[in-house]
Parts: C-alpha cells; structure tokens; sequence
C-alpha cells in the first residue's frame, strides 16, 4: 500500500511540474521498442543533435568557434582531462552554477572529474532510471536496495531513503561477516515487499564467491525482483549464482555519472549493451585517430549527450572501448555495443587481509579535484603504491593519505609518485585499482 501511494504521489508531482519526467520516460520507452536504424529514431536524433549545436554554439565559449559547422564529425573529440583543463569554456553561459546539478565522479579509469547537468537533463537521468530499472522489475514507489561504498559525498538521509523508498547498504567490507550482515539487511528489507538490487559487479562476486563455498541459506526469505550490476562487467559464472540464489534475473548496465545510463544488457544477450539511443548518439572511433572504426573492429566509444546544454558533451570519449554489434530484443533489431574490454579492476585488501570493496578507493579521491588521474596498486600484503598525474603542486597529499589509512588500516605503507600519464593496458583503458599480489 505504502509502495501505491509513493508510486502515486510520484507521478502527481511530476504532472503539477508538466509531467517532465513521464515525457522523458515514454521518449526512452518508444525509442527501446523501435529499430535502431528506423526513420523516427535518425529524425529525433537529428532533431536533437540539430538543438544540442545551437545550444552549445550559441552559449559556450568553446564551441563558438564551431558555430558554422552541420555535422558532427566537424566537432572535435575531447575528453575528461580536455575538459577539467577547461571547464568554464565548457559551461553554458545561459545558467547560473547554484541552479546547475553537480556529478562527482573518480570515473572507470580512475580519472577524477566534475560535470554539471541543467534540470532538463537530471530529469532525463531520472527517467533513464525508471525505465532501465523497470527492465529488471522495479516500478516507482517500490524498495530499491543500493549496495555501495558510503562516502560523505552519495550518502542519504535517512528521512530522504524513506520518501525514495531507497536503501544504501555500505559495502566497504566484504569479508564473510561483513557479508552475512548484508544479507540479513537485504532479508529484513525485502521478505515482506520485495525490492530491485543495484551494486557493482565485484560485490556481487564477493557475494557468489560466499554462495559457491558456503551455500545460501544466509538469504533466508530475501525477495529480490531483479539484479542491477554497474560499474564492471558481470562475469557469467557471478551472473548465474545470483540468479540462481535469488530466483531473479540479473542485468548488467553501462553507465557513468557525467552522463547517465549509456545501455543496459538482458539475459539473452549477456554483456552485450543495448544503447541508450534516445538520449545519446553513440561512435566507436578508431584507437589512433577520430575516425571511425571499421564493421566489427574493437575502438573506442564516444558519446555525444543530446540533452546536457549546461555543460554540452558533444563526441564525449568515455575511456571505454568496444564494438557495435546488433541484436534481436522483443523482435526488434537494436545497435548494442559488446567486447567492452572487460573488467579494468582488480580484488585488494586492507592491512590485516581483509578483502574490502575497491570502490572504497574510488570514491576516496572524489574530493581531491586536482587529481587528473590515478593507480592504485596492492603492491604487497601491506604495502601499497598510488600513482597521481597532477599539474603543478599538490598540497594535500597527507589529507589523502589520511584517507587511505582509514580505508586500509593504521598498518598500511603508502607510497606516492607523481608521474605524467598512467600506463594503458593493450585495450586501451587504464586499470586504476590493481593487486600485484594475484
């Protein structure tokens, strides 16, 4: 009844606001039951794309210089770093910053940055999430369970947990204490009412490593209507004993905090992400130039964000590759993206052996801005390395330090270098949490 209500009350605000969010939604909801490569979908992005160039031309100092320019591929590719260096060219002269919605993020190649999201955008985002959740059971109003690394940063309130319906569970540590208690926590929020899982594929690894070697009975009466994995790629063998555990189906999401929810995959098509397509164009470039990459052949994605104009991301390259492939959904030929280079990230452990979340890393250097990249490395049981890409001085590197000891343990060695790239792997991607000692 309380789900009802909040599902009701949701819906009825949104249409005293002009029904935005249900407007984004069936948008994301049409383009998802049509052909990728039908007339309406090449005109709506079209259409979009035509409005982002206006916007960005006409409001930022960076892309005025490109106001005579009809295509695309007449746009440069920038990306994070490109962007940090130039933030205020990048925002939209139209929008005062304390209106602006701001998305911290230390990125999936350990890339530290800021981006910022006009409402018209969050909007979108918020609907992305609807309807992408919706794919795995949820429906507005019901429980949806996060489970993350807490920081200062996306931690809730708990009165703002009730009115969403949502639930953090921090996942800092998951040794098999740790993980029993998680699971109690998922059984006394869901056996009455059920709920929808989100959490990064390596806690749910930990969790199938638990499963695999101690059985399941520590899920009691859980209710889970559906697994959201983000961040990594979901291995097969994790996937199948969550499915199996709690008798749902798991999904795997490619997504970012500068943009949103990129693609999403189905159990039919493991690790094969179906695109977003009605908020984003999508390119797969070429490793050593803007051009773009042949029928099949591995590249690099970019993204162009149709709908942020107060920080326009236009052929936006996400560090990510991979390659466009079509698949078959409900009968419907979509573009989905595959070969997504797997998982750049490796299992660590704090002082006293203790296996910990290495998101609990990630999120650490949120707040230390003049980081322009990172590598952490587990270089031994208690000894550990971070390589920083920083211009000019860093001056809190004890503040850091700090940080991490609280993370890994008084007993820790942490040891600093400054370098001036991080090393790429042969993907391309940079693995920005690394254990030496697997």
């Amino acid at each position: 009844m309380l789900s009802l209500v909040r599902k009701n009350s949701f819906w009825t605000l949104d249409k005293a606001k002009g029904s935005k969010i249900r407007s984004a939604y069936e948008d994301i909801k049409r383009f998802y039951e049509l052909d990728s490569t039908s007339p309406y979908s090449y005109k709506f992005q079209s259409q979009q794309i035509k409005r982002l160039f206006a916007e960005a031309t006409n409001h930022t100092k960076f892309y005025q210089e490109y106001a005579d320019r009809l295509e695309l591929a007449d746009f440069p590719v920038v990306n994070k770093n490109f962007i940090r260096d130039n933030q205020e060219s990048f925002m939209s002269q139209k929008y005062q910053t304390n209106e602006l919605f701001k998305m911290s993020t230390s990125g999936s190649t350990g890339t530290p940055f800021t981006s910022y999201q006009n409402l018209e955008k969050k909007r979108r985002v918020n609907a992305e999430a609807i309807f992408f959740n919706g794919l795995a059971g949820y429906e507005v109003g019901n429980k949806l369970i996060h489970l993350r690394s807490l920081n200062i940063i996306n931690q809730k309130s708990k009165l703002k947990q009730f009115v969403q319906n949502e639930r953090l569970i921090d996942i800092d540590k998951l040794d098999n204490p740790n993980i029993r208690m998680i699971c109690k926590e998922i059984e006394n929020l869901t056996q009455n009412s059920g709920g929808t899982a989100l959490s990064y594929a390596s806690t749910y690894d930990a969790l199938a490593d638990y499963f695999n070697k101690n059985g399941t009975d520590i899920i009691g009466k859980s209710k889970i209507n559906g697994i959201i994995s983000t961040s990594e790629l979901l291995y097969d063998n994790t996937r199948h004993t969550m499915m199996k555990a709690f008798a749902c189906d798991a999904y795997s999401r490619y997504a970012n905090m500068e943009n949103g929810i990129l693609g999403q995959d189905n159990p039919n098509h493991p690790n094969t992400f179906i695109m977003n397509e009605a908020s984003y164009y999508f390119e797969i470039l070429k490793m050593g130039s803007d051009e773009p990459v042949e029928q099949g052949e591995l590249g690099r994605i970019v993204v162009t964000d149709l709908f942020n104009y107060a920080m326009p991301m236009i052929r936006y390259d996400t560090g990510d590759v991979g390659t466009f492939t079509m698949v078959k959904v409900n009968g419907k030929e979509k573009k989905g993206i595959t070969d997504f280079g797997g998982r750049q990230i490796d299992m660590i452990f704090d002082s006293n052996g203790q296996y910990i979340s290495p998101h609990k890393i990630s999120v650490t250097f949120w707040e230390f801005e003049e980081v322009k990249e990172f590598q952490f490395i587990q270089v031994s049981k208690k000894d550990y390395q971070v390589l920083l890409n920083i211009e000019g001085e860093f001056t809190k590197q004890n503040l850091l330090k700090d940080k991490l000891l609280e993370v890994l343990g008084v007993n820790a060695n942490i040891m600093f270098k400054k370098v001036k790239a991080i090393p790429t792997l042969n993907s391309g991607k940079r693995k920005y949490i690394m254990n030496k000692t697997l």
